[in-house]
C-alpha cells in the first residue's frame, strides 16, 4: 500500500472513532435534568456484591465503556502511540466528555468510573492493535 493510502487510512480510522464517541456521549438522554455525579465506586461496589442483577448491569455498562474507546486506542497505535501516550490520550479524551456531560447535557451520568474504563478500552484497542500486527509479520 501507498504512505499516502495509510495516511489516509489513519486519519479516517481516528476520525471515525471520535465521531463514534461523540455521537454516543454527548447526546441528550431525554432522561430528567438532573445532574447525576457517579463518584470513583462502582467498580469497588461491584466486586463486594452479590446480586447478580446489579453485577449484570455493571458488567454490561463496564464492557459498553471499554468497547466504546477501542477504536480510539487502535486509531493512536496505527499512528506509532505508545501504551503510555494513548492511555493518556484516551484518560484525556474521556474526562472531556465526562467534563462536557456534566456541564453542558441534561440528563447524563458524570462518572470517574467511566473514565478509567474508557482509558482502559483505550489501551486495550491500541494493545490488540500492536499484538495482531506484530502475529502478522514475518518470523525472521
Amino acid at each position: 500500500m501507498s504512505p499516502h493510502f495509510l495516511s489516509l487510512r489513519r486519519n479516517v480510522v481516528l476520525l471515525a472513532s471520535l465521531v463514534l464517541i461523540v455521537a454516543l456521549t454527548l447526546g441528550p438522554t431525554g432522561g430528567d435534568d438532573v445532574v447525576e455525579i457517579s463518584e470513583l465506586g462502582d467498580v469497588v461496589h461491584a466486586v463486594g456484591r452479590s446480586d447478580t442483577s446489579f453485577l449484570l448491569d455493571f458488567s454490561l455498562e463496564a464492557a459498553a465503556n471499554v468497547l466504546l474507546f477501542l477504536p480510539f486506542g487502535a486509531a493512536l497505535g496505527m499512528r506509532g502511540f505508545s501504551i503510555g501516550k494513548t492511555a493518556l490520550y484516551g484518560f484525556v479524551l474521556s474526562a472531556a466528555v465526562e467534563a462536557v456531560q456534566l456541564l453542558l447535557i441534561s440528563g447524563r451520568t458524570t462518572s470517574l468510573d467511566d473514565v478509567l474504563l474508557n482509558t482502559l478500552g483505550a489501551m486495550l484497542g491500541q494493545a490488540l492493535l500492536s499484538r495482531s500486527t506484530a502475529a502478522r509479520q514475518p518470523a525472521p
